[in-house]
Order: structure tokens, then C-alpha cells, then sequence
């Protein structure tokens, strides 16, 4: 794929390269229902949705040959139950890519194939496009030669489409849209980090107010900061902005706080180390750091915490177990949740 969008962390030469595979990936897993409702809602609308849908990843590995494992491209096979009681297998192929590919349908149809010869199954196959063309939009491969050939379709869903349809009352509580946004706003602002961080700001502050569990709100935006990227003084900002517009909110945003408070813890550890040429002053910086940022989300989420709260932060050393309480620091809903078991 060329010019993927989401495959690039905003730095200083904008062009660090990013993997993009899991976010679309875990969506899907994660928010079966949500995407086929909003990508392809003929389809969701047969499915007996009281079955959980089957991921068949050992499937696919089976029909994916060895070079081209690691392409950058995603590809989900799953078994679903449909409303008349048949079990039906969906193919589902995204291309992120920039630039459409002519080579998209024959491929298609080649892992259909395979899926049936190795299987006997014929998959629905359903292609998600996320290039910026409105006017490409294949959905057949055809061959034919002295009389004999083939014609195979397939569904499309333009992720252009939904440009503007955050707000629209038909995806109302729709995760999967958020994400779709997120592709959408890097894909427009990826060249300027001062939009991109107004875009993620937007939509971090209308994921927080759309009434989600707060386990939902951590697993939509760890799937978007893999799509919104930002640089760290633009990530700092972005932490002191969103506390400040959601005072009053479970704070979602945990993946960027831990990022930028183990980057801040090591770059602190690795001074005091320099300073104090012992490999002890750079573990200590690192751990003093840990505690203080535990301490800053404490503060921010449910103002002066209590000194023994302080005194027992103070005294752990271990760094995994700071980075547990990092987590829940940002996670539980009280100052009393999160001081059971300190």
C-alpha cells in the first residue's frame, strides 16, 4: 500500500513510518456489530447478532501464503450466525492506502477462491476503501477468454463517505465512526499537526460526552492515538486542554498520559543518572517520576489527595507496579476506588 493513512507519527520530518494494521484490526474484533452496522448495514441487518461472531484467524493464516505475511494490509475472516440459522463466513479486506489500487479486485477474488478451495465455504467478501477518491469504486472482477469466464462481486465502503457524518442521528452511538473519523482527520490534517491536534481534541471531547462505558472510552482511544498521531509538545498541550474540558469525566485518554509520563520519567531518570554517574540515579528518577505523574492525574481528576495516599505512593519502588497504578489513576471513577488495596 502506498501513502497509508494512520502509518505516519507526526515528528519533525513528518514521516516516520507507523503501523497501522492494529487499529483497524482490534476495531473490528472489538466492535463487531457497530462496524457492519455503519460500513455495510445490508449485511449486519441478517446477522442473528444474539451468536457471537467467530474470528477464524487460523483460517486465514492457512490461505495466506508466507510472502505475503507482514504486507501492509488487513484482511479479518469471521464466522457469523444469520437470522434463518445458517452459519455464513465474511472475508473483510481494508485497504488505508492514499492512491486506489487496480490490482484490488483480482486480488479479492484470489483469496475468495482460496477460502473455497480450502474450505468449500463461498465468503461474502466486503472491502472497506479508505483512499481519497470518490469516483473509484470497484466491485467486480471479470475474465473471459473464447467463451468461458468468470464474474465475481464483491461490496465496497468508502470511508470518504462519511466526511461530516459524526453528528448525523443515523450513527448515533456508533464506535465504529469515531474511528472511521480519526482515519478521515489524519488523512486531511496529517501535514499539519496544529489541525490534526484541534481534530483530536474535537473528537476526544465528543468520545467523552457520547455516554460510553469507560471501558469502551480506553479501547476507542487507544485504537485512535494509533491513528491521530501528535508530537510531544503538542501531546502535552493535548493533556492539559482535555482535562480541562472533560473536569468532569472519567479522563479517557490513558495510552497518550502513559506515553508522555514514561517519557518524561526517562528522560528525568537518564539526567539524574548523568549527573550523578550511578546507574541508581537513573532508576530513582524514573521511579520518582512514575510517582509524581500517578500524583498529577490524582490531583487533576479528584483534586487534593489525601496525604496517606501521598506517603504510601511515595514508598513503592517497583516500577511495573507504579505503572498499574498510572492506569488506575486515570481509570476508576473515586479517590476511594483507587486507594482500596494501596
Amino acid at each position: 500500500m502506498k501513502g497509508s493513512v494512520g502509518a505516519e507519527r507526526i515528528t519533525g520530518d513528518m514521516a516516520k513510518p507507523l503501523n497501522h494494521d492494529s487499529p483497524w484490526k482490534d476495531t473490528i474484533e472489538q466492535f463487531t456489530r457497530s462496524f457492519l452496522e455503519v460500513t455495510f448495514p445490508e449485511v449486519a441487518a441478517g446477522i442473528d447478532w444474539s451468536v457471537q461472531p467467530e474470528s477464524l484467524e487460523q483460517e486465514l493464516r492457512e490461505i495466506t501464503p508466507a510472502s505475503e505475511v507482514g504486507a501492509k494490509r488487513v484482511d479479518k475472516l469471521l464466522k457469523v450466525r444469520l437470522l434463518d440459522g445458517t452459519d455464513q463466513w465474511l472475508y473483510i479486506h481494508i485497504e488505508v492506502q492514499m492512491h486506489y489500487d487496480p490490482g484490488l479486485p483480482k486480488r479479492l477474488f484470489i483469496y475468495h477462491y482460496r477460502i473455497f478451495d480450502k474450505y468449500g465455504v463461498s465468503p461474502l467478501t466486503l472491502a472497506i476503501l479508505g483512499d481519497t477518491s470518490r469516483k473509484w469504486r470497484p466491485t467486480s472482477y471479470h475474465y473471459q477468454s473464447l467463451g468461458c469466464g468468470i464474474t465475481f462481486l464483491f461490496l465496497i465502503c468508502k470511508t470518504i463517505d462519511f466526511k461530516g457524518k459524526l453528528d448525523d442521528p443515523r450513527y448515533r452511538h456508533q464506535q465504529a465512526l469515531f474511528i472511521i473519523a480519526a482515519h478521515l482527520g489524519t488523512q486531511q490534517y496529517r501535514r499539519n499537526p496544529q489541525n490534526l491536534f484541534a481534530c483530536l481534541l474535537e473528537l476526544t471531547v465528543k468520545l467523552g460526552n457520547e455516554g460510553y462505558s469507560p471501558s469502551e472510552i480506553q479501547q476507542l482511544h487507544r485504537l485512535i492515538d494509533w491513528l491521530i498521531p501528535l508530537p510531544d509538545d503538542l501531546k502535552i498541550q493535548f493533556r492539559n486542554q482535555l482535562q480541562q474540558r472533560l473536569t468532569d469525566k472519567i479522563m479517557p485518554h490513558i495510552t497518550l498520559f502513559e506515553e508522555l509520563a514514561l517519557k518524561e520519567g526517562l528522560e528525568k531518570g537518564i539526567q539524574k543518572g548523568l549527573l550523578e554517574g550511578r546507574q541508581e540515579g537513573l532508576e530513582k528518577g524514573i521511579v520518582q517520576t512514575a510517582r509524581e505523574a500517578i500524583l498529577d492525574v490524582l490531583d487533576s481528576r479528584f483534586g487534593e489527595v489525601p496525604d496517606s495516599v501521598r506517603e504510601r505512593i511515595n514508598t513503592l519502588d517497583d516500577d511495573r507496579a507504579l505503572r498499574d497504578l498510572l492506569r488506575r489513576a486515570a481509570r476508576v471513577p473515586s479517590l476511594a476506588e483507587f486507594s482500596v488495596g494501596l
